[in-house]
Formats: structure tokens, sequence, C-alpha cells
């Protein structure tokens, strides 16, 4: 949590990133601080990691498959809910390591944003890949199983322009989101 003297007179706003707009964005103001993925941040500006964890998959404390490992091909036959960020992506990276492989997922759900996935992972049948420490937040109504193949790491950075590097307020900023994180 954010805290901290001054923090009642910042205003923050969290929305979508367009990747391909971004670097114009941080140029000219409209955004001081981009928390992206570590490849979408752009080139010449300036980054801060906050985040690398590893993914898993999450399903309901009661779910009928049970608590073991699935293996890839049990995998494969469940039915997914992804997080996309345009909202309506049926096809994330673990599809791409899916294929490599000759398999296919049926991914059934697409959402935009990660905080509804917890609400409809509890009252159905679906299953998730997700970042570790999201799912642990959420320990008391989801299980996380280790994925039955290797992945990227997920990984989150704040980015920003090089014109604040110094700049007190930013800097302060930044150790609350590495503090955050």
């Amino acid at each position: 949590m954010i805290r901290g003297e001054g923090f009642s007179q910042i205003r923050l706003a969290f929305r979508g990133v367009d990747s391909a707009k971004l670097s114009d964005q941080l140029e000219s103001g409209e955004i001081d601080i981009a928390l992206v993925s570590r490849n979408a941040v752009p080139n010449i500006m300036p980054h801060q990691p906050l985040l690398d964890e590893e993914f898993m998959m999450a399903q309901r404390k009661d779910h009928p498959r049970g608590l073991r490992r699935p293996t890839v091909r049990e995998y494969v036959k469940l039915s997914h809910l992804i997080v996309s960020g345009d909202g309506g992506g049926f096809h994330g990276f673990v599809d791409d390591i899916l294929e490599q492989q000759g398999l296919k997922r049926r991914v059934s759900v697409s959402v935009q944003h990660y905080s509804v996935v917890p609400l409809i992972l509890q009252t159905t049948d679906l299953v998730s890949t997700l970042p570790k420490k999201f799912l642990m937040r959420y320990a008391g109504v989801l299980t996380a199983l280790p994925l039955p193949f290797e992945t990227r790491r997920f990984n989150l950075h704040a980015t920003w322009h090089s014109r604040f590097d110094k700049d007190p307020g930013h800097l302060w900023l930044r150790q609350q989101l590495g503090r955050c994180a």
C-alpha cells in the first residue's frame, strides 16, 4: 500500500496502455509513469523492475479435478479463462507454448482485467494461468498449482521519461511502487 507524507496530494489513474503510443505519451507528459512488462518498455526510456515471478494454474478450492498437478494433456482439456489486454483475445503466450508441442487448449472466457478473474473462478470449473503473487492474495478461495510445462516468468516494470530521473516527487513515487511490489 502506498502511504506517506504527500501521498494525499497525488491523483492516480490506472488505464490500459497502448504500447505503440507509450513512448510518445511519456515524452509528452500525458503519462508520468507506466507499469508494463519488460518487453513493452520503450528502448529509450529508463525503467525499474518491480516484479519477477512464475505463472501457476488457478482453480477454485473445490474444483472437481482435484488438487494434483495436471499433466499437459489434462491441462489442454480443461476450460480456460484468459486475461487479455484488449478484453477479447482468446490467444495468449500459453497458447504459443502449447502450439510448439502440437497442442491447443480451449479458452472459454476472455476478460480485460485481472480483478474479475477470482470472482469467475470461484463460481465455475474454469482454470486460469496467473502470476503466483497475484494468486496468493486469493489463497482462501483459489488453489494454485504448478503448470505442466515451462513458461516465461511474469515481470512488471515501471518506466518513465528520463527528465524525471532526479525529480524528488517522481523518485518518491517510484520508491513507493517498489515497496508495494
